[in-house]
């Protein structure tokens, strides 16, 4: 299964890299081509263990590794990269050969710990990766007097001395403080601008406003000479042939050079008929009565259209073309704000994102040809307020964090003061909180039978200054309520992500808590099983949502759930338990629930739908996380029952979406979680709140039709009934087959679901 998902994503990226239009999509796409045969050729040679926490052979588990798509390891170090340009002019400054032991060497020397000294005070240095803290937490344990655990330390990482690179990054300032985020870098932001390019059609209108529609004018006004009283004649006077003439070499000049623009290569186009004709007049000497014909017609259009040459009216169109043609290219533009953001540090974000984005300058103007008072477009805006540094609170406000996967990339860094605020040291407070940020960016790893990922504790430098941090478990369990409310106010009708879970399952166990949060599962790579916290979870969440109606609406047994015992140690030669417990009498598992659930027998076999089936139902049972929130005092700071209404209108949004779509599954099923995301905010509301809001006719009214069956489910179950259980209802995401609610919002049968 792993090795087929390795080949199809080396098949994509090869299908990519030969066909797409785009050049830089081809260059990206060849590059994980060979990232992707990479890969597939170390597992093939044993190199890679592939479901192993330390799948690379020779490298421990906490080495930071480049990682693909879907957690494949590519049998490489992040760290072991080319010797910089920076650690070789160290090397010539020090006059020794560039090569990373001896570099390694000089930092362990009183000159080279007194340049570690620096930076940790500083704060001018970057952790873009784990290993980059590497020697400045060396550097702080001897100048804290913890000589052994420094020892320690380099003899951990020493064997890897000539492959990785050890030594620190230098920044030009110090980073951001710890409590304000970003999306993006500064030098990040600059290489999006310059990689602009500009819109083919735009340029297109511009070549044929600048250069077309003016020679347009010209030949026009040549063939008026000609046009009396609604006839062409032809007699040649003052020279109007030889006029012709030149006019007929410049189109060609003026063809041969500026190419965006085609129109006037359409034969039926009014200029391509004039040229056309002219051309025939200079070289024939006289023209058919047919075409004659033609060109009174074209000229008589043109002037329709837009009057004759000359007049007032074409004099203010003309005018307020050339305005439009003269505003730069965007791609310009963004070329502008770009070189503005050499002066910040690229590896920080941006202060004031709008001073940035003023008018062009004298001076720029002067170097780059783009006209003098030129407005940056929205879309540099956009790119630059993804760099603003500021608290979460103030970019979810300016609309720079879309979707809850972008919160939980940014939460790291609103974690990571927590770390720091168990170290009493400042320089080593600021080193713990990069170091952690860096860790957290580390790209998961596919993992089989139940293992658990590498965590920030099991790196050796972590360990090494563990015993000098006391959590504050107060300040923890406010960030991580803060860090929930603002999922749930915000992004109401998405699941928590797992990043998201990962961080606020640090938060809270960093606060003593031990409520048990659960991941997604990926539906492709489950094999049967779950770890033992989805029956805790699911426990945690029947005493939150009771006798509510949540539990009836998905026919939820609280008593089924209390009595789910731990899932055996030894499992079946297929891997299920389901048949085994109930034959033993031993009690049913969470995993046995949740196929009974989902209709699925223990030896159904295996499939993606139907494993999709069975983590749904895990997701039902524990509320994916929901009940765990409240448990921990996480409490939104709108009402449940706004968090209701957002999450049934995007499940409304989402089946309307999915009516256009050639392949809706993906959609319904973000559809059934929300919906399944609304029916336990409804729970936690006011009952005669949730009965006001499931009753009020305006609730997804532009919805799909399916809605009021939706919300007729609902409602019984919100009058205190079970809902009916059916397989129309409840309404959940995952099936085998066709989905009914296809077939419910109109979506054709033949096109492909």
């Amino acid at each position: 299964m792993t090795n087929s998902y390795a080949l199809g994503e080396l098949s994509r990226a090869f299908l990519t890299a030969t066909t797409h239009e785009d050049p830089d999509v081809r260059r990206r796409a060849d590059r994980r081509a060979h990232q992707w045969a990479q890969a597939i050729e170390q597992m093939a040679n044993g190199r890679i263990a592939v479901g192993s926490r330390s799948p690379a052979r020779g490298l421990p588990p906490w080495v930071t590794l480049d990682v693909l798509r879907g957690g494949f390891a590519r049998g490489s170090a992040s760290a072991e990269t080319p010797i910089g340009a920076d650690e070789i002019a160290l090397a010539s400054r020090l006059g020794i050969p560039a090569e990373r032991r001896l570099v390694l060497g000089y930092f362990v020397t009183d000159p080279g710990l007194q340049e570690l000294y620096a930076l940790l005070d500083s704060g001018a240095y970057r952790v873009d990766i784990p290993e980059d803290a590497i020697l400045l937490t060396m550097a702080w344990l001897v100048r804290a007097g913890d000589r052994e655990a420094a020892l320690d330390l380099l003899d951990a990482v020493s064997p890897f001395a000539d492959r990785f690179r050890l030594a620190p990054k230098v920044a030009t300032v110090p980073t951001a403080p710890p409590e304000v985020v970003y999306r993006i870098t500064a030098g990040d932001a600059a290489a999006v601008l310059r990689s602009r390019k500009p819109n083919a059609q735009v340029e297109a209108q511009r070549e044929a406003l600048a250069i077309w529609n003016p020679f347009g004018d010209r030949v026009l006004t040549l063939w008026l000479e000609k046009y009396v009283d609604g006839l062409v004649t032809l007699d040649d006077d003052h020279g109007w042939r030889g006029r012709a003439s030149a006019l007929v070499e410049e189109y060609d000049r003026l063809a041969s050079v500026h190419t965006r623009c085609t129109k006037h290569q359409r034969p039926k186009e009014n200029l391509a008929i004039l040229v056309r004709t002219l051309r025939t007049l200079t070289s024939s000497g006289d023209l058919q009565p047919r075409e004659a014909g033609l060109v009174r017609v074209a000229i008589e259009a043109s002037l329709a259209k837009r009057g004759t040459p000359g007049s007032a009216e074409h004099v203010e169109l003309r005018q307020r073309q050339r305005s439009v043609a003269s505003t730069p290219a965007h791609a310009r533009v963004a070329a502008v704000a770009a070189e503005r953001l050499r002066m910040l540090d690229q590896a920080d974000g941006i202060e004031d994102p709008g001073s940035l984005s003023g008018r062009v300058t004298q001076e720029e103007a002067a170097g780059t040809g783009v006209v003098e008072g030129s407005t940056m477009p929205h879309i540099v805006s956009r790119i630059l307020a993804r760099a603003h540094f500021a608290p979460i609170e103030t970019l979810l406000a300016e609309g720079v964090v879309p979707s809850a996967e972008v919160l939980a990339e940014l939460l790291p860094r609103i974690s990571a003061t927590v770390v720091a605020a168990g170290f009493a040291d400042p320089a080593l407070a600021r080193l713990a909180a990069a170091n952690y940020r860096a860790f957290r960016r580390r790209r998961s790893l596919l993992l089989l039978d139940l293992a658990k990922q590498v965590q920030l504790t099991e790196l050796p430098w972590v360990r090494a200054v563990a015993p000098y941090s006391s959590v504050t478990t107060e300040e923890a369990t406010a960030v991580a309520r803060r860090v929930g409310a603002l999922a749930l106010d915000h992004f109401p009708a998405t699941i928590l992500p797992n990043p998201l879970v990962a961080e606020l399952d640090h938060l809270f166990r960093a606060a003593g808590h031990d409520v048990p949060l659960v991941e997604e599962l990926a539906a492709d790579i489950f094999m049967g099983r779950f770890s033992d916290k989805f029956r805790l979870a699911a426990q945690t969440a029947i005493r939150v949502v009771g006798d509510t109606v949540y539990t009836r609406y998905f026919g939820i047994e609280a008593r089924a759930v209390l009595s789910l015992v731990d899932p055996p140690s030894k499992l079946s030669p297929r891997g299920w338990i389901w048949r085994r417990a109930r034959e033993s009498n031993r009690g049913w598992s969470f995993a046995d629930l949740c196929r009974a659930r989902a209709g699925r027998p223990a030896v159904d076999g295996w499939s993606v739908a139907a494993n999709g089936m069975v983590i749904e139902q895990s997701q039902i049972l524990t509320t994916h996380n929901l009940a765990a929130l409240v448990t921990l005092g996480v409490r939104p700071t709108r009402p449940w029952v706004d968090l209701a209404r957002d999450s049934i209108e995007q499940t409304a949004a989402l089946l309307d979406r999915a009516t256009r779509q050639p392949r809706p599954l993906a959609t319904v099923k973000d559809a059934a979680y929300a919906w399944r995301q609304a029916v336990f905010y409804l729970s936690q509301a006011d009952p005669a709140e949730t009965g006001a809001l499931i009753a009020d006719p305006t609730v997804a009214a532009d919805g799909p039709a399916v809605m009021a069956e939706l919300l007729s489910g609902l409602r019984v179950a919100a009058a205190g009934s079970r809902a009916p259980q059916s397989t129309r209802a409840p309404f959940v995401g995952w099936t085998v087959g066709r989905h009914w609610v296809l077939d419910a919002i109109g979506h054709s049968a033949h096109t492909p679901s």
